[in-house]
């Protein structure tokens, strides 16, 4: 979910400011740099504990009618697909506790903060989260015009 601040403490994910569905940006021109965070609850089935998983995370700009990929990090991990480019991507294994059941399943709590993204246009967004190629959800928001505020209210 799209948020103004997310954080991670205690195993625990504490968000401010959910549900956003529109952005507006400080910036009359483009980059129209953005505050938001991702806030990221992965389920781990007991099946898939003591595993390697790949997460990605894509933002997908859709203002020009195509997709197109906003970048969200030059940097990949070693060895890993060039064609992720753009892409935050995280590499996670989640333990079996000794404390869990046949079907318990695990929890990462995940917290992306993007503060002062640069996005290109105005338009419809939407990040894309993958597991192990899979897409398990989507976070979609539109970048709109920064509001002018009327000089009564300056």
């Amino acid at each position: 979910m799209l948020c103004d601040f997310a954080e991670v403490s205690g195993g625990k994910l504490f968000i401010t400011g959910a549900g956003i569905s529109l952005l507006a940006s400080p910036a009359p021109v483009p980059p129209y740099p953005v505050n938001v965070s991702l806030a990221i609850l992965v389920s781990i089935p007991w099946t898939e504990t003591d595993a390697q998983h790949v997460m990605t995370v894509e933002l997908i700009c859709e203002a020009s009618g195509a997709q197109q990929r906003v970048m969200l990090s030059d940097q990949l991990p070693e060895g890993h697909d060039p064609a992720d480019m753009g892409m935050i991507v995280f590499i996670f294994s989640a333990m079996r506790l000794p404390t869990m059941v046949d079907g318990d399943e695990s929890s990462m709590p995940v917290s992306i903060p993007l503060f002062g993204l640069p996005l290109p246009e105005l338009g419809p967004y939407f990040f894309s989260v993958r597991i192990d190629g899979r897409e398990m959800d989507r976070a979609s928001f539109r970048l709109i015009p920064r509001q002018a505020v009327p000089a009564e209210q300056q």
